[in-house]
C-alpha cells in the first residue's frame, strides 16, 4: 500500500503543477493577481538618448599586404636564416638553394664566351692578312698597267694582277661576316652567362619587403621542385601595426555600409576588449555558398602592440548610422498588440492636428536650433495646415453622412453595407491624400524656411530633410483616460536591438506606451 500511495502521489505532483500553470495562463487560478479579473499593462517611457544601427558579422584578421615568397629553381636547402617571427628587411636572406650546378653553369657559360671573344680575335687577325693581300694586289696590279701601257707586259699578266685585286676583295668582305658572326656569338655567350649569373643569384632566397616572416614551409635538406608554379617557402606580412579583416556580409545588410563606417570588433583571445577600425572597402564581387549570398567588406584597424595576429577570428559591428539625443521609443510597443478588450475611440480631428503642430514645430525647433523668428514661420506654417485639414476632414464627415443617408433609402440590407463601404474607401483615400498632401507640405515648408537658416543651420536641415524622407510608420498603444488602450500612429527612423528613432506622431518626451498586457486572476 505504501509504494501505491507513492506512486500516485509521485504521479499527481506534475499534473498539479501543470494544472496550476494553466489556470494561471488563462486566469483562472489564484497566482499573480488582484482578484478582481482585470487587466493591468506595463508601460515604457519614451526617452532621449543615443541610437546606433548596427551589422552584425565576422571574419578573419589579416596582415594589410602579405606577400609569398618562393622559388623559381629546383634544388636542395643548404641553409635557413629565416624562421617564424623573424624581422627581415628587404634584401634580406631567407635561404639558399644548393649552389654547386648553378655555379657550374655559370663556369661553363663563361668560358663559351671566352671561346667565342678568341674567334673574334682570329677573325680580325685575319682580315688585317687579308688586307695586307689586298694592298699587295693593288701595287701589282698598277706595275702591269704601267708595263702594259708601254707595251713591254702581255694582256695575260695585266688580267692575272686585276684578277689578284678582285679576290684579295672578296676575302675580306667573307672576312668581314664572320667577324659579324663572331660578334653575334659573343652576345649569344654573354646572354647565357647572365642566365646562369641569375640562376646562381636566385638560389639565395631574399626578402622582397620589409616585414615579420608569418609561415615557414621548408627546412634545411629539403628539396624544391619549381615546375609550372613557384612553390612556397615563406609568407611575410609587410606591417602587423595595421591590419586588416575580411568581413562577410549578407547581401541584406550590404547596402546599408559605406566606406568610412566605424567599426567595433572582438577577439576571443581578449574578449573583454573591444578594439576599433573603420570600412575602406566593399567588394563587389559576390560569394554563393548553399544559396546565401555574401560579400567581402574590408575593415582596417590600428595593431600598435601587435596584440591582434593573423588568423584571429574578428566579431565585427559596423556601425552604419548613429543619432544623438533622439526621442526612442521601445521596441516591445512596436511589436505590442492589445487582445481581447475594447480599445478607446481615437482623438478628434482638431485635437489631434493641434498635437501634430505643436509637435512638428517642437520637433524642427530643436534639431535645427531655430531661433524664435524662425520658429514663428513654422508655428504659423503649421496653423495654416492644421486649418485645412480641418476643414477638409469636415468636409469629408459631411459627404460620409450624406452618402449614408441616400444609401439608407435604397433598401433593407443594401444601404447600411454600402454606407460601411463607402466610409472604408473613403478613409483609405484620405489617408493615401493627407500622406501625400504632408510631403508637399513638409517640403514647402522646408523651402520657406531654407532662406532664413544661417550656414550652421543648413547642413542640419538637409540631415532633417534625409530623417524625414526615410522614416516609416509604425503604430504604437497608449492608455487613454478611460484607462484603455488607444491606437497612436507615429513614425520611425533608424533603430537597433531596443530601441527606435521616434521622428514624428503625437507621443513627447516623458509619455508611456503599452508594451504588455496581463491578465489579473479571478478569486
Amino acid at each position: 500500500m505504501a509504494a501505491r500511495f507513492k506512486y500516485l502521489f509521485t504521479l499527481a505532483l506534475p499534473l498539479a503543477v501543470a494544472a496550476g500553470g494553466v489556470a494561471w495562463m488563462m486566469g483562472l487560478g489564484g497566482l499573480g493577481g488582484s482578484g478582481d479579473g482585470g487587466i493591468t499593462y506595463d508601460t515604457a517611457e519614451i526617452n532621449r538618448g543615443q541610437i546606433r544601427r548596427l551589422v552584425t558579422t565576422s571574419g578573419p584578421v589579416r596582415a594589410v599586404v602579405t606577400v609569398s615568397v618562393g622559388s623559381q629553381l629546383s634544388g636542395r636547402i643548404e641553409t635557413l636564416s629565416a624562421d617564424f617571427n623573424s624581422e627581415v628587411k628587404e634584401g634580406d636572406l631567407l635561404a639558399r638553394l644548393e649552389d654547386k650546378t648553378f655555379a657550374a653553369r655559370v663556369a661553363q657559360a663563361r668560358a663559351d664566351l671566352v671561346a667565342a671573344q678568341a674567334g673574334l680575335t682570329n677573325q680580325q687577325a685575319a682580315r688585317a692578312k687579308a688586307e695586307a693581300v689586298l694592298r699587295n694586289a693593288k701595287r701589282l696590279l698598277e706595275r702591269q698597267e704601267t708595263l702594259a701601257s708601254k707595251g713591254v707586259a702581255s694582256t695575260a699578266t695585266l688580267d692575272a694582277a686585276i684578277r689578284d685585286v678582285d679576290v684579295a676583295t672578296a676575302d675580306i668582305a667573307v672576312i668581314d661576316a664572320q667577324i659579324e658572326n663572331a660578334k653575334a656569338t659573343i652576345a649569344q655567350r654573354e646572354a647565357a652567362l647572365r642566365v646562369a649569373e641569375l640562376d646562381l643569384e636566385r638560389t639565395q632566397i631574399l626578402s622582397p619587403i620589409d616585414g615579420t616572416v608569418i609561415s615557414r614551409t621548408i627546412d634545411v635538406g629539403q628539396t624544391v621542385a619549381a615546375s609550372l608554379q613557384a612553390p612556397e617557402l615563406f609568407k611575410i606580412a609587410q606591417d602587423l601595426r595595421r591590419i586588416q579583416i575580411e568581413a562577410q556580409v549578407n547581401e541584406a545588410d550590404v547596402g546599408a555600409i559605406r566606406t568610412g563606417n566605424p567599426v567595433e570588433f572582438t577577439v576571443d583571445a581578449y574578449p573583454d576588449e573591444r578594439f576599433r577600425g573603420r570600412v575602406t572597402q566593399v567588394r563587389l564581387a559576390a560569394l554563393e555558398l548553399q544559396s546565401v549570398v555574401t560579400y567581402t567588406v574590408i575593415i582596417e584597424a590600428a595593431n600598435d602592440d601587435r596584440r591582434l595576429f593573423p588568423g584571429m577570428t574578428a566579431n565585427v559591428q559596423i556601425e552604419t548610422a548613429r543619432r544623438n539625443d533622439v526621442l526612442r521609443i521601445s521596441n516591445d510597443a512596436l511589436r505590442f498588440r492589445p487582445r481581447d478588450q475594447a480599445v478607446a475611440p481615437p482623438q478628434s480631428g482638431s485635437a489631434q492636428a493641434a498635437e501634430r503642430s505643436e509637435r512638428l514645430t517642437d520637433q524642427m525647433r530643436i534639431a535645427l536650433k531655430l531661433t524664435d523668428e524662425q520658429t514663428a514661420i513654422v508655428q504659423e506654417a503649421t496653423r495654416r495646415a492644421a486649418a485645412v485639414r480641418a476643414e477638409r476632414q469636415k468636409a469629408r464627415e459631411a459627404q460620409s453622412e450624406a452618402g449614408g443617408n441616400n444609401g439608407a433609402g435604397g433598401g433593407e440590407g443594401g444601404g447600411p453595407a454600402e454606407t460601411k463601404s463607402g466610409e472604408r474607401r473613403g478613409g483609405n483615400g484620405a489617408g493615401g491624400g493627407d500622406g501625400a498632401a504632408r510631403n508637399r507640405f513638409m517640403e514647402r515648408l522646408e523651402a520657406a524656411l531654407e532662406p532664413t537658416l544661417s550656414a550652421e543651420q543648413k547642413p542640419l536641415l538637409e540631415s532633417w530633410r534625409k530623417a524625414r524622407q526615410s522614416g516609416r510608420s509604425a503604430t504604437v498603444w497608449v492608455l487613454g483616460p478611460d484607462r484603455q488602450p488607444a491606437q497612436q500612429q507615429i513614425r520611425l527612423g533608424i533603430g537597433d536591438e531596443q530601441f527606435a528613432e521616434l521622428i514624428g506622431g503625437g507621443l513627447k518626451q516623458g509619455d508611456r506606451v503599452i508594451t504588455r498586457q496581463r491578465f489579473a486572476a479571478k478569486k
